[in-house]
């Protein structure tokens, strides 16, 4: 029997399946990727667009700070694991804007556009142009609009408020201003001349002022000067003396009158002409621009006539006055030193009156040479007329040089002064001088090597100065590399200068060590020390001598310590709490209650001289009447009280206290008196 065949099946038809369901699945799986996504959004030109532009599903977008351009795009949106194309359609519909710059404009000039309106705002690029081009030949004053459009062909226009003017509107110039130049009230680059000049007297007269020009182009354009007066007038009172039958007008009781407008005078208090005593009469001064100062006065109605006396120092007689009627005056004490009018009491006959005096001085002031005798003048230093001459005068002395030192200038030169007293009366004098030239530089006094701590700001003028032998003291400058916050040793340099140029330089080391004992903590324990052994009734030196006799009841000398030791702060505390030490610790223990005091002390060290020397520390002391030694340490060798010692009676002990005098000030001379010193600080006698 013949077997039929099996059927197979269609292999096209299996694979058209296969791929329907593919694309099925695939679009099955982009509906939901897609689910909730915007595929396509529509931005304005400049605007940002972020991930939740397209989807509130978490995503990211890379083009968030990208500047696109008008038109299509496409970009990557990525949700997850997945990127996703997103179309993105970048229009521009938003007109430009900007803000008006209103002016004036000068005459002739032709600005363009752009120079009427600031601040464009658009997110493309923006031309700027008149709407209606202006005349800017002519003067005028309106709105006008400026026209913006954008490449898209978005447009608006902005309103700006322009002058067009040759001059400016007005100029406002105080009373007694310089009459302005035509210049002032051209605006710039404008050409004109002055049609109608002003006279200068306008500008002492309160009020508005036309000015005419006449431009390049024939046209007569005007501007405004105004005057004004804003500053009151000024006069001084008088004592006016005015016989039983005259009268007086207000402004004869104010003299010296001032001001750059036209005053007028009035009573605020009037006079009484019935009365013999002397009264107050007040005056009101009122300018131009309303102003006004009340003078206030005094009047005098006597039937004696006023007396003139020149002035003098001593008091007047009965010889002063004119005897021809028989009148016999007597006045009282009244010395006619400084100029003026007064009201006098005197006696006529055994009757009493009141008269006016009238004090003048005509008399020019008389000078004398002062006496140069020892003291040496050097060139480039200040020189007043008063180092020169002094004036003999019954009323104040100002001097000026007519010709005056020649400071750069060493030799002989003549100087020219003159003097005028407080009348206005001048003497002119001359007298040779001689200028030598400063060839000594100052000296740098403290700048020594010095122990610094870590982390801590350094003082480095506090104990530096420096004296000039001519100029007195003079500016330290410092140079300095010191890292404060490394320990190490570091080079620092004082330099000063005096008035002639001549310079000093000074260098010296210091050391930077890391603190063991903090200010603070050594400030507490000293601070408590101070409480312990002064009262605030002591003077300096009295709170020095109890420093004095502290350290040594409370420091025992041993020879045994480190004479390397460095930390001051530390050696102070040890010498504190241990109670022995060597003179390290002695002079550190002084120095850190000195701190707590205002005495001014400079640290010293020994200069080493002899082969039995080591080191050894103690302080100079300057309470106001020169530098002494102090040095609290009592050795085996020196059983001394070395208390406020000068350098000669130092010197006596074999080179114990040599150090670097050039380093120091000089010392005093002068044996210490402890009881004076104490008085005159009590006294403020010291500085």
């Amino acid at each position: 029997m013949e077997t039929k065949p099996k059927k197979q099946p269609n292999r096209k038809r299996i694979a058209l399946l296969t791929v329907c369901g593919v694309l099925v699945a695939a679009v099955f799986a982009i509906l939901i990727h897609y689910r909730g996504v915007r595929m396509i959004v529509t931005s304005e030109l400049g605007a940002k667009i972020a991930a939740n532009t397209f989807t509130a599903r978490e995503a990211t977008f890379d083009a968030y700070n990208e500047k696109l351009t008008r038109g299509w795009h496409v970009r990557m949106l990525r949700i997850g694991e997945v990127s996703t194309p997103v179309l993105i359609h970048v229009v521009d519909t938003a007109a430009p804007t900007a803000d008006p710059v209103p002016q004036t404009v000068p005459l002739g000039q032709k600005p363009g556009p752009d120079a009427f309106v600031a601040h464009i705002k658009d997110a493309d690029v923006v031309r700027v142009s008149f709407e209606t081009v202006p005349d800017f030949d002519s003067e005028w004053s309106e709105t006008i609009k400026i026209l913006l459009e954008d490449s898209a062909g978005n447009r608006s226009t902005v309103s700006v408020p322009v002058s067009v003017r040759a001059t400016v509107e007005s100029l406002t110039l105080e009373a007694g201003s310089d009459l302005p130049t035509a210049d002032r009230f051209l605006l710039q680059n404008v050409e004109a001349e002055l049609v109608d000049p002003l006279d200068p007297s306008v500008m002492h007269h309160v009020g508005s002022y036309p000015i005419g020009f006449r431009t390049a182009a024939g046209v007569v354009v005007q501007s405004q000067l105004i005057v004004r007066d804003t500053v009151a007038p000024h006069g001084d009172p008088v004592l006016l003396h005015l016989l039983p039958e005259e009268t007086a007008k207000p402004e004869d009781f104010v003299e010296n009158a001032l001001d750059e407008t036209s005053v007028a005078y009035s009573y605020v208090t009037e006079p009484d002409y019935r009365s013999r005593e002397v009264q107050t009469v007040v005056v009101r001064m009122t300018d131009e621009g309303g102003n006004t100062i009340d003078v206030e006065s005094r009047l005098l109605i006597s039937g004696i006539r006023p007396k003139i006396i020149e002035a003098r120092n001593t008091a007047l007689t009965p010889d002063d006055f004119d005897n021809t009627d028989g009148q016999r005056i007597e006045t009282e004490l009244f010395i006619p030193d400084t100029p003026g009018t007064y009201a006098v009491n005197v006696t006529i006959n055994g009757v009493p009156e009141t008269m006016a005096i009238t004090v003048v001085d005509t008399t020019p002031p008389v000078l004398h040479e002062t006496s140069l005798a020892g003291k040496t003048l050097y060139t480039y230093h200040d020189y007043y007329p008063e180092d020169f001459f002094e004036a003999e005068d019954c009323s104040p002395v100002s001097f000026m040089f007519l010709k005056e030192p020649d400071q750069k200038k060493a030799g002989r030169q003549q100087i020219t002064v003159v003097a005028r007293d407080a009348a206005g009366n001048e003497t002119t004098a001359s007298r040779s001088v001689y200028l030598r030239k400063d060839n000594n530089a100052p000296n740098i006094y403290g700048a020594i090597d010095r122990i610094c701590y870590v982390g801590e700001p350094i003082a480095y003028l506090t104990d530096v100065f420096a004296v000039d032998d001519e100029d007195g003291p003079v500016e330290v400058t410092v140079e300095s590399n010191v890292n404060t916050q490394k320990t190490g040793s570091y080079r620092v340099i004082f330099r000063a200068k005096d008035l002639s140029g001549n310079t000093t330089k000074s260098v010296c080391t210091y050391k930077l060590i890391r603190r063991t004992v903090t200010e603070e903590e050594l400030h507490a324990v000293m601070q408590q020390v101070m409480e312990e052994i002064t009262t605030p009734d002591m003077v300096n030196a009295e709170k020095l001598r109890a420093i004095f006799d502290y350290v040594q009841q409370r420091i025992v000398y041993t020879n045994g310590s480190n004479k390397n030791y460095t930390d001051w702060r530390k050696a102070a505390y040890d010498g504190y709490m241990q109670g022995v030490g060597d003179c390290y610790n002695i002079y550190a223990l002084t120095r850190a209650l000195l701190d707590e005091t205002d005495i001014q002390y400079l640290s010293v060290e020994r200069l080493k001289t002899s082969s039995w020397h080591t080191r050894h520390y103690w302080v100079i002391v300057n309470l106001g009447s020169g530098w002494y030694c102090l040095d609290p340490t009592r050795t085996p060798r020196h059983r001394v009280e070395c208390f406020m010692w000068t350098r000669e009676k130092c010197s006596y002990y074999n080179g114990y206290w040599n150090f670097k005098q050039n380093k120091y000030p000089p010392m005093a001379r002068t044996p210490f008196d402890y009881d004076a010193v104490v008085q005159m600080e009590r006294d403020g006698l010291l500085p």
